[in-house]
């Protein structure tokens, strides 16, 4: 399997289940699950369903997309990758001058102090281990690790610039094309198209909104009533 189909699999993975999230949404789960905090709601001035709908879909919706993202993200990453998972490390691919040990996560502020200590701990170790190691913390997305990262980094005696990469920098690392992130947007479009037809994520949102907003129109007489039927 090459690589551009390796890492079309967690994208399919992650659009599929967009779109089931998407249509098991309803008004009466909204409601029987506590999805709209109605002191909000009357705070942010709600006067009509379809604004209110369409508040608390995109929120309860993306909230889901993004934490569902976080993972695939990562096994995005790892695809690119393409190694062997280790006892530790997420992914572990050795070549005849470098083996890198990797630490795999979405962004690059989703690794805290005590995380990073941990990685440079084991880092350490395996440095004395293995004379070809690089091990590396690999983010998915972002211009810059977060303050954090690279500040615990150097304290415990490791240069963030070796031992961090992020965004387009990683893939660089991992592929040797500096535009090998402009292929894997490609590649994120062409995907949805294949999962999803010619609709997008953000269509089926709005048309979710609609089914909602006309849901709620057919139970409440107005937007009061719905709030109070929250409680």
């Amino acid at each position: 399997m090459s690589r551009d189909e390796q890492i079309k699999k967690p994208l399919e993975d992650f659009i599929t289940r967009a779109a089931e999230i998407i249509d098991e949404l309803s008004a009466e789960k909204m409601i029987s699950e506590s999805a709209i905090n109605p002191i909000l709601a009357q705070a942010l001035g709600f006067s009509d369903f379809r604004s209110l709908a369409r508040f608390y879909v995109y929120q309860r919706i993306s909230r889901s997309l993004v934490t569902s993202f976080g993972t695939h993200m990562e096994n995005l990453v790892k695809s690119i990758i393409d190694g062997e998972k280790g006892d530790w490390w997420d992914v572990v691919k050795k070549s005849s001058k470098i083996n890198y040990y990797v630490s795999v996560k979405s962004g690059p502020r989703d690794m805290n102090k005590d995380q990073t200590v941990e990685f440079s701990r084991r880092a350490k170790r395996i440095m004395e281990e293995d004379p070809k190691a690089l091990p590396i913390i690999a983010m998915g997305y972002g211009k810059k690790a977060w303050p954090v990262i690279t500040d615990t980094l150097k304290n415990q005696g490791l240069d963030p610039n070796k031992h961090s990469y992020v965004g387009k920098n990683l893939y660089t690392l991992l592929t040797g094309d500096k535009n090998y992130y402009k292929k894997l947007l490609n590649i994120v479009v062409n995907v949805e198209s294949k999962v999803i037809g010619k609709k997008t994520i953000l269509q089926l949102m709005d048309e979710k909104v609609d089914e909602i907003a006309k849901e709620f129109k057919n139970k409440y007489k107005n937007v009061d009533e719905l709030l109070s039927d929250t409680f």
